[in-house]
């Protein structure tokens, strides 16, 4: 590997940043696709929400070669904060140490079709310098894309909207509520809280995984609400090979 990223990350930052331009103009009936007919998911989406961005994880060869390689393609990275969930996420996954996860979270900003400069992209930064750096690791994340994801904010959270987005969500796009985190270094100084959905294997589509971001601490709003977590083991299980399948969206 000659520079900061593989061939490969950096055709996947490539597909990220055309995929959030594309979501930043697109209505939420395209993103959310396949829904079910004559329900609330799109319009109480489009009502309570914005898009805020695609995210993708990355393998630079160090966190300070990976940033300059950012910002001299005009990328204007934004300071880096420590992922406290991806983290977690890729701990879990891969039997790591967290205290040895070195993931940096950063967000590129973009100009986006409606004329806003926006941060839209997301990037987790996994340094291969990082004591919990393997290529087997690499090889997997990045085949299978698990933290590649569509983002939106909900403009105004309260206990009863983010109830009914996780229900609509659930029941009419086929998307499942793997719970959520909270991260005391985003947001402000309450810091911001994140829901998290794979799609249903069974309700196959393009985008696969999405997140609902509010800010301030949030998890009590839909802690009693029905998650499977069978279901979505399943969903992970049947990831990889539905992956073979299905190509990353870069229009859709």
């Amino acid at each position: 590997m000659d520079g900061a990223f593989s061939t490969t990350d950096l055709h996947r930052l490539d597909e990220a940043i055309r995929d959030a331009r594309f979501a930043a103009a697109a209505p939420a009936s395209v993103l959310l696709s396949p829904l079910a007919p004559h329900g609330e998911a799109a319009a109480l989406t489009e009502r309570e929400c914005v898009f805020d961005h695609c995210a993708v994880l990355l393998f630079p060869t160090t966190l300070a070669e990976g940033l300059r390689h950012l910002r001299e393609r005009g990328l204007a990275p934004l300071p880096t904060v420590p992922s406290t969930v991806v983290r977690g996420r890729l701990a879990e996954r891969h039997g790591l140490d967290p205290a040895q996860c070195e993931i940096h979270i950063t967000r590129l900003r973009l100009e986006l079709p409606d004329g806003r400069r926006h941060a839209a992209v997301e990037v987790f930064l996994f340094p291969r310098d990082s004591a919990a750096f393997g290529e087997r690791i690499e090889a997997v994340e990045t085949t299978a894309g698990f933290e590649n994801h569509t983002a939106y904010v909900v403009g105004r959270p309260s206990a009863p909207v983010l109830r009914r987005l996780v229900t609509a969500w659930q029941d009419e796009a086929g998307l499942l509520w793997e719970g959520g985190g909270h991260n005391p270094h985003e947001g402000g100084p309450a810091g911001s809280t994140v829901l998290y959905f794979v799609r249903d294997e069974r309700h196959p589509a393009l985008r696969r995984r999405f997140e609902l971001h509010c800010a301030g601490d949030q998890r009590e709003a839909t802690a009693d609400l029905p998650r499977s977590a069978q279901a979505v083991r399943r969903a992970y299980r049947a990831w990889p090979a539905a992956a073979q399948d299905t190509a990353r969206p870069t229009t859709g």
